[in-house]
């Protein structure tokens, strides 16, 4: 993983490293934002800033594999990159669940039963039909390189193909092998 947060800060990435990682001391840890009062909160450093990553993948939901989950991305602490999943990019786009990858070296800590939730991203980009439309065909294939030796976890909070309205359970989506 500290691979890809070494790529994405990069001067050859110029977009990313403007949107995705914060900027030196400006940046505020969970700890920071928990004393900090509701009312100086920042909207620069906030933690709904910097999702800017933009990545479209198939198979996601259950109902229809053939929908996009457009995926937001950042690196947060921890080593972690976090996506939120929406059904669309237009500003009604609805939040239907989140991704969270981790370095290999996370991943083979986990028991193997927890490894059983999440994906491989070298195996998973290319059946799902993964791009970057943000990105030059340069910048993206430097992402998608630096992606491959990480694994994802899907939280889907509601399946967009089954209904317009947040309804069903929740769970983790597991994307076939």
């Amino acid at each position: 993983m500290s691979h890809l947060h070494s790529l994405l800060g990069r001067a050859r990435l110029p977009l990313i490293i403007a949107l995705l990682l914060p900027l030196g001391a400006a940046a505020q840890t969970h700890a920071d934002v928990a004393t900090t009062p509701a009312d100086a909160v920042d909207a620069a450093t906030a933690p709904s800033t910097a999702w800017s990553l933009h990545i479209d993948a198939k198979m996601h939901f259950p109902g229809n594999p053939d929908i996009v989950a457009h995926h937001w991305c950042k690196p947060v602490s921890g080593g972690l990159i976090e996506c939120q999943l929406y059904d669309g990019d237009g500003p009604d786009a609805r939040l239907v669940g989140v991704e969270v990858v981790v370095d290999a070296p996370t991943y083979k800590s986990f028991s193997g039963y927890e490894q059983q939730l999440w994906h491989y991203h070298k195996d998973e980009i290319p059946r799902v039909s993964a791009t970057l439309p943000d990105l030059s065909a340069g910048e993206a294939a430097q992402v998608v390189k630096s992606l491959e030796e990480t694994y994802g976890k899907i939280y889907l909070l509601w399946d967009p193909s089954q209904s317009s309205l947040p309804m069903g359970q929740p769970g983790v989506t597991l994307l076939p092998r």
